[in-house]
């Protein structure tokens, strides 16, 4: 067995036992925070509004709404219908904006993150309020005040923090 006392045979062992040690250790070595996820002592209330971003898009608007939730179930939450929709003040469901290649974002079970959802307006969605509703979790994303969707410029987004007045 003269092979293992060769001295590069026994630094390549050294360092791949090394290696392995560092990829199988519990933390990561990433300080065990995921990105978008808000520490434990944070208080953080279930469901916040962080930012709206309007743009219009000739006689649509495509709305973008970044939130911060916190799941609390102990499955994984899938941010897409029936358990993530965005209402008119008269109940009506506004579809969703999806891409083909872009999945829809997901919130791992017992944690808080940020995401951003998409959703495709006409112009009377924007005639009264807009409500987003997670599991029963509701979020006031604009005010009952009208908003002319001619006044706006074309694709020159219009952003405002939580809800729009």
């Amino acid at each position: 067995m003269s092979f293992f006392k060769r001295a590069e045979v026994l630094t390549l062992l050294a360092l791949g036992a090394g290696a392995a040690v560092w990829v199988l250790a519990p933390d990561g070595g990433d300080g065990g925070e995921d990105e978008g996820q808000s520490p434990v002592s944070e208080p953080v209330s279930e469901l916040q509004i962080l930012r709206c971003t309007l743009e219009r898009d000739f006689g649509n608007a495509r709305l973008d709404v970044e939130v911060r939730h916190r799941n609390s179930s102990p499955r994984p939450l899938i941010l897409a219908p029936p358990d993530v929709r965005l209402l008119t003040e008269d109940g009506v469901e506004i579809p969703p904006f999806i891409l083909p290649a872009e999945r829809p974002p997901q919130i791992a079970a017992r944690s808080t993150q940020e995401a951003r959802l998409r959703y495709w307006l006409e112009a009377g969605h924007l005639e009264g309020e807009l409500i987003l509703d997670i599991r029963g979790l509701k979020a006031w994303v604009k005010s009952p005040v009208p908003l002319d969707l001619r006044d706006l410029e074309n694709h020159k987004p219009r952003t405002w923090q939580g809800r729009i007045e």
